[in-house]
């Protein structure tokens, strides 16, 4: 009688058990979680890094204004407002003798540092916080600085620091508040990043006094 041939697995070669299958497939499911969790971690290392870096240069604002006897301006360029070619937003300190009547009327000042960037993914949005008003949702101020061919205007949102380190603009009695999200510009607009069915925005927020404008986390 003549049987049919049956497989037999080549000689030298080992063929995967269930078990090591199904242990590959968990390592790769953790490494994919894993990766998950860094992604997220990094864009929050970067939002509160933005937080850490306005905070500080609000303070260096303040104590500039003080220590010059003059007023400062901390101001916020978007994509757009400079020519840089990319978008990412930065801030940049200016200093201002003399403060005119009509805050609408050009600022002659000196760039006192170079600008600093917020890192990729992190933008400053407009909108109040608990009914404390953002400086971004607030006209714009028109800053001329440098000299010959380097000679620049420029119309930016931001915020004033007078002599005594007070807050000067925008004008009134109250603090403001400064938003710091996850996001980018889409058309030229700082758009945050939104989770979940309930749309929540991974943002810090800062608000910064009137009389003695120092920054306060007012996030937790």
């Amino acid at each position: 009688m003549i049987f049919p041939l049956q497989w037999q697995p080549a000689r030298g070669r080992r063929a995967f058990t269930l078990v090591e299958i199904v242990v590959v497939i968990a390592v790769i499911v953790i490494l994919l979680v894993a990766g998950v969790g860094l992604l997220g971690g990094t864009g929050a290392q970067a939002r509160r890094a933005g937080a850490d870096m306005l905070s500080g240069m609000i303070e260096q604002a303040r104590t500039s204004a003080i220590t010059t006897r003059s007023y400062v301006v901390l101001a916020v360029a978007e994509p757009g407002d400079l020519p840089t070619g990319d978008d990412r937003c930065r801030i940049g300190l200016f200093k201002v003798e003399t403060w005119p009547d009509n805050d609408t009327d050009p600022l002659p000042a000196v760039l006192m540092s170079r600008w600093r960037m917020f890192e990729n993914g992190v933008v400053l949005i407009g909108g109040d916080v608990e009914g404390i008003e953002n400086p971004l949702d607030q006209p714009e101020l028109q800053i001329s600085y440098g000299s010959g061919s380097k000679a620049r205007t420029i119309e930016v949102h931001g915020i004033a620091f007078n002599p005594r380190g007070g807050l000067h603009f925008p004008r009134g009695s109250l603090p403001v508040a400064m938003r710091i999200a996850e996001g980018a510009f889409r058309n030229g607009k700082a758009t945050p990043n939104r989770r979940g069915d309930s749309q929540t925005i991974s943002e810090n927020r800062l608000k910064i006094g009137r009389v003695t404008a120092r920054p306060f986390r007012i996030d937790g």
